[in-house]
This record gives C-alpha cells, sequence and structure tokens, in this order.
C-alpha cells in the first residue's frame, strides 16, 4: 500500500535527546573541575546522542584517566593527537561548548535530562530487541522471562547506587537497635521451625541465600520442605517452591503424610487405620488454607523464577521461596554454560542477586561430594560443595546434613543428625543436633511443634499395632477348627471297634 505525502514523517521518529543539555552538561567539566569527576565516572559515550558529543566526550575520559586536568586545552590537545579535532568541528565548536555554560552549578541538571534520554532511548533500542525475538521465539516461558530480564537489567543499571558518606546511616542504625531493645522480636526474620536454629540466625531475612547441603539421601528435600510447612502452616507465609528434581504431587503427598505423622508407606499401600485418615484429613484441611506455591518445571532458569516470583509477590506476597536444587539448574547465560563450573557460578550469583530484588530469604539445595575413600573426618566442609566455590561465595548462611550413623561413625541405630552451620554471615557458627523420623521424612528437635507431630506419629502407630494385632486374633479364631462338646451319635449298621 503506498503511503500518503507526509505518511512517511509520521512514521520515522527521532530518538529522544537534547543537544542543549548535552552541550551545557560537557561545559560544565570543562569550567569546573571539582564536578568534572562526578559527570565523567556516572556517564558513559553512549549517554549522549550526537556522535560528535560522544567523541568529545570520550577524549575527557582519556585524560581524565591519564591523571590530567580536564579543561578547554588539555581536551583539545587530547582531540589533537588522537586526529579527531577535524571530525567534531574543529576547535571551534570546541569553543562553542566550552562557552555554552557561566558556571557548572546547574550540573545536575543537565546531568538529569541527558540521562534521561539515554534510559528511553535504551528502552526502545531493548523493546525492539524483545519483538523482533517474540517473532521466532518457540517457548512463550522463556521469552517473556527473557523479556523482563532484559528491562530490569536496564532499570538496574539507570538505577546504580552512589557513595555516600557512612554518617548519613548512624542515625538510622542507632534506631533500629533501640527499636531491638524495646521489642526483640522487631526484626526477626522467617523462622525455620527450629527452635536452636532460629536462635542462632534470628530467623532468615530478606535478600539472604541460605544453602542446605548434603550427599545424596541425607534428607534435604525434607529439611527444606519442612521449614517451608513450618512457616506456611504456623506462620502463614507465602512460600515459592521450585522443585527440579520432584513432581508437584509427590512433594505434596510427603508433606500432608509428614505432617499427619503418617506413613508415606502406609498411605500408598491403602492400609490406613481410621485415626491416620483422621490425621491425614486435618493435615490436607491445613494445607488447603496455605499458600505454597509449587513450579516442577524440570529445566528452569534464574530469570525465569524471578519472573514467576514477582508475579506471585505481586498477587499474593511472597515471603520465602525454595529451589530444589543448584546442579539441576540452567544458566541464562549461554557462554557460561560451555563451563559447568562457570555455569554453577552464574546461577548462584543470580540467586543472590533475586534474593535481594524480591527482598526475601531464599532457600537453595545443593549437594556435596561424594566423600572420599578412606577418609577420617568425613563430617562435611564447605569445601566439599560440589561444583563451583561461588557458592560458599555468595551464601550468606550454608546449614549441612551430618548423620553419623550414614558415614559408619557408630553402630548405633540412633536418629541423631546434625545440622552444621558452616558458613553464617552475620553470626555464629556451631552444630545443632536433631533428630531423623525416616519413616514421615521429617526432622524434629525438642519443641512444641516437633513434639505435638512426634505424638501424633506414635499414636498412629500405635493405633495401627493395635488394628494389625486385633485383625490377626481375627484371622487365627476365623481359621482354627471348633471343638465338638461331645462324642457323634452312633448310626445303624457302623462297626465299632470291641462289638465284633
Amino acid at each position: 500500500m503506498a503511503l500518503k505525502a507526509g505518511e512517511n514523517k509520521k512514521l520515522i521518529r527521532t530518538l529522544p535527546h537534547s543537544v542543549e543539555a548535552e552541550q551545557c552538561l560537557l561545559g560544565c567539566v570543562l569550567v569546573d573541575g571539582e564536578v568534572s569527576l562526578d559527570i565523567l565516572s556516572n556517564l558513559s559515550d553512549v549517554d549522549f546522542y550526537s556522535p560528535v558529543h560522544q567523541t568529545v566526550f570520550s577524549a575527557m575520559k582519556a585524560v581524565s584517566d591519564s591523571k590530567k586536568p580536564v579543561d578547554f586545552v588539555t581536551v583539545a590537545d587530547e582531540l589533537s593527537r588522537l586526529g579527531k579535532m577535524t571530525e567534531i568541528g574543529g576547535i571551534s565548536y570546541l569553543s562553542t561548548i566550552n562557552n555554552s555554560v557561566p558556571s557548572a552549578a546547574n550540573w545536575k541538571y543537565y546531568h538529569e535530562i541527558v540521562k534521561k534520554h539515554s534510559v528511553m532511548r535504551q528502552l526502545i533500542h531493548t523493546c525492539s530487541e524483545i519483538t523482533d525475538d517474540a517473532y521466532s521465539a518457540e517457548d512463550m516461558e522463556k521469552q517473556l522471562a527473557s523479556a523482563e530480564s532484559k528491562i530490569y537489567s536496564l532499570n538496574t543499571k539507570s538505577n546504580a547506587g552512589q557513595l555516600s558518606p557512612l554518617y548519613e546511616s548512624v542515625s538510622k542504625v542507632l534506631g533500629m537497635f533501640e527499636d531491638i531493645a524495646k521489642n526483640p522480636d522487631k526484626l526477626k526474620g522467617v523462622p525455620s521451625g527450629f527452635k536452636k536454629l532460629d536462635k542462632m540466625t534470628n530467623g532468615f531475612h530478606g535478600g539472604e541465600l541460605i544453602i542446605i547441603a548434603g550427599r545424596p539421601g541425607m534428607g534435604k528435600t525434607s529439611l527444606a520442605m519442612n521449614m517451608v510447612e513450618h512457616a506456611a502452616l504456623n506462620k502463614k507465609c507465602s512460600c515459592a517452591v521450585f522443585s527440579l528434581e520432584m513432581s508437584r504431587e509427590s512433594l505434596t503427598q510427603r508433606s500432608i503424610c509428614s505432617v499427619a505423622g503418617v506413613p508415606m508407606s502406609d498411605a500408598l499401600s491403602g492400609k490406613l487405620t481410621a485415626q491416620q485418615w483422621e490425621s491425614l484429613w486435618n493435615a490436607g484441611e491445613g494445607f488447603s488454607h496455605s499458600k505454597i506455591f509449587i513450579d516442577d518445571t524440570s529445566n528452569i532458569t534464574v530469570s525465569q523464577m524471578l519472573s514467576k516470583c514477582r508475579r506471585l509477590k505481586s498477587k499474593y506476597g511472597l515471603d520465602l521461596v525454595l529451589i530444589d536444587y543448584i546442579q539441576l539448574m540452567e544458566a541464562d547465560d549461554r557462554k557460561s554454560k560451555e563451563n559447568r563450573q562457570t555455569e554453577v557460578a552464574s546461577i548462584s550469583r543470580n540467586l543472590k542477586i533475586m534474593a535481594r530484588e524480591l527482598d526475601v530469604p531464599v532457600l537453595a539445595l545443593s549437594q556435596l561430594r561424594r566423600e572420599q575413600a578412606g577418609l577420617k573426618n568425613k563430617k562435611p566442609q564447605l569445601s566439599d560443595l560440589r561444583e563451583s566455590g561461588a557458592i560458599e561465595q555468595d551464601a550468606d548462611i550454608v546449614l549441612m546434613i551430618y548423620k553419623p550413623e550414614e558415614e559408619g561413625e557408630t553402630e548405633s541405630a540412633s536418629t541423631r543428625v546434625e545440622l552444621v552451620v558452616a558458613k553464617h554471615r552475620n553470626g555464629p557458627l556451631g552444630d545443632i543436633p536433631l533428630d531423623w523420623i525416616g519413616e514421615i521424612v521429617r526432622f524434629t528437635e525438642a519443641d512444641a511443634y516437633s513434639l505435638a507431630i512426634t505424638a501424633q506419629f506414635n499414636k498412629n502407630k500405635a493405633e495401627k499395632a493395635k488394628r494389625e494385632k486385633e485383625k490377626q486374633q481375627e484371622a487365627q479364631n476365623e481359621f482354627e477348627a471348633p471343638l465338638p462338646d461331645e462324642a457323634p451319635p452312633e448310626e445303624e449298621g457302623t462297626v465299632i471297634e470291641g462289638d465284633i
């Protein structure tokens, strides 16, 4: 279809910019050495729309980097050395820039205009990329996550922090300490459900990356889900669970059985007592009103998780995120996938960034290296974190599960477990004793919540044992032949020994 006269002018739009603001900002650099460092350190040449201004700015940066004062003479000399004086319009245009402002008093105003237009141009460019990608994208979820990631990255760059004097934070920190003194629970984070751990950490706080590590079969998923269950059922927290290994249904049935104190083997075999059914219904009712959201996508990336968590937080709120587990995740950056250690490092770093952006604690499970044969001290250490030391570096808290009986260090059938606090950025380290009830995949300690579940489990177990004993007795009574009260009467014609 042919365009009418003038229509093509409407379709071709000039990108946002202000030549005057760019001129004045560069003029401020030339006339005031004190503000030049602020301007040069907070902008780059691509923030300028005019190619001439980009060239002048690059020359100013080069002069500043060489520890020389940035003024008309030094910048002119640098442009001449690079052979770009003619490119910018000669010495006359540099003089125009130099005379564009009488002083640098309004430099922040010019800076704001230049930066705003720069961000708008980048946004237009980013949206164009997203549009082009959308035409060829096959996976809707991945494309949405990629689009959100690009927009968020742009927002992060445009809101870069600045150095501020420490005294500006003193009153705020002292005020916080005063509030804590008046109310010790004021800054408590999301509780784990384990009293000694919560006392040591004061709960899990927003922005923290908490790693729960263990060798295969140690109960990493069980421990993490125990924490999620406590937060959701007892503290009414909103929790997001990303399970890359187990399905949504498998996690749900384990959680219900665990809280009900009913072995999952009994539920799956269909052999449940009335008492066990009652416990399961009560647990199911509690979960029906909880805010636990499960995503069992197997090949998810951090950007996809972040995208889903943003939506969840805006709709239902968000207090805790669980990821099971790091080694099954994929990195967003294609280049990092060439090396597995680099890929895990990228995932770990992005998980920490996600925790800070969402301002919630992120629980991420991680595998440990298998112990070496003949190693005397098999207690896990930070160096055992599998595939990347970056996990240790990024984590605020590292918890490791250690079962002495699993390591062959004792012949006791004890269920004693040690939760090793191997790293704690803001507090002490130590070992926390727990008990493991394998039949209901639950870690417990001597607190009211754990004791209630343990009591329910023992009650259900006793009721089941009683019922099985009754069934055995009924079966025995059914198959035993009754003894006659008297001998059967003799029939006529029957030969009885002794009558012959």
